[in-house]
């Protein structure tokens, strides 16, 4: 399935991240392009969208950024000296069931949020997915940010952290336990795993309703609104929750009570049309996925790395 925008992309590495979007929005040669997707390996993000940005290309650069905020704080700089888009990519706050849930939360649809949960967590092999385990990845860099994203787009800037890392034989971390304090006193707990299924999940509580955004997070469209006091799933619920028979019965109940919000398809279609929207429109930044939350995520990231 492609994608249509307005834009001529170059897109830079190898493997599937990269094969996903040249089947989504084509390859062109840099000199041809109106912006760069970054889709090579993590140690070379920075590299690579310092490249571009030099260039004069906008880029929409694959999470994670940089394993260091201040080479993220660095590239932010770049890009606005230069004048150009730069935003890391990050699709799942563009899917419009998240999208919905982030605006309910801002617009006070929930009162104020306390409260945020949300995990990201599937079994995978060092064999079947060996760049997982390497050295400048591990399940922090590669699942951690997008709850992490999350968290900071409704809940607004940390304040503190506190985390629990699980690391294998080869020191790669393959399970995390995140607990963040936000200006203001809310709070978010976010899990990831490569070891175990977690609940793949989002939940907001607020003072006066509870949102809830149905599994896998990663491509939710189900969106639920609850009372304040309402409980979070069992366990037995959780893993039921991940029957995939089970969650198509559910979104065919939720096109029938209006909680079901399609992605079309395609997950990242939503965030490509939003960056092209940007490069168009001459903005630098996007208001979702901003420079400085992209930064505090960078710098969170290392910080639990170093746990």
């Amino acid at each position: 399935m492609s994608v249509a925008t307005p834009l001529r992309f170059a897109v830079i590495g190898r493997g599937r991240m990269a094969a996903t979007m040249r089947g989504l929005v084509g390859d062109v040669p840099l000199d041809l392009a109106d912006a760069v997707y970054v889709a090579c390996g993590n140690a070379d993000h920075v590299r690579q969208s310092r490249l571009a940005l030099e260039a004069g290309k906008p880029v929409l650069c694959e999470k994670p950024l940089s394993l260091r905020g201040d080479e993220a704080q660095a590239l932010t700089v770049l890009a606005r000296e230069r004048g150009l888009t730069f935003m890391e990519a990050v699709a799942t706050p563009f899917l419009p069931a998240v999208s919905r849930a982030i605006g309910i939360a801002a617009t006070g649809g929930i009162g104020r949020a306390r409260r945020l949960e949300a995990s990201f967590g599937y079994p995978v092999s060092r064999r079947h997915f060996p760049r997982l385990f390497a050295p400048d990845a591990g399940v922090l860099a590669d699942r951690a940010v997008y709850p992490l994203m999350l968290a900071r787009i409704i809940l607004g800037p940390v304040t503190a952290m506190e985390c629990r890392v699980d690391r294998d034989r080869a020191g790669i971390d393959v399970a995390a336990r995140l607990s963040l304090v936000h200006d203001g006193g809310a709070r978010s707990d976010l899990s990831v795993s490569f070891v175990g299924t977690l609940g793949n999940d989002l939940r907001i509580e607020g003072e006066d309703a509870t949102l809830e955004l149905m599994p896998p997070l990663l491509t939710a469209q189900r969106l639920r609104l609850r009372p304040a006091d309402a409980r979070g799933p069992s366990r037995l619920r959780s893993a039921l929750r991940q029957n995939p028979l089970l969650r198509r019965m559910g979104d065919v109940g939720g096109r029938l009570t209006g909680s079901f919000h399609s992605h079309g398809g395609s997950i990242y279609r939503h965030e490509l049309e939003h960056f092209a929207d940007l490069v168009r429109n001459g903005c630098v930044e996007s208001p979702v996925v901003t420079h400085a939350r992209m930064v505090d995520v960078a710098r969170l990231i290392e910080e639990a790395r170093q746990r």
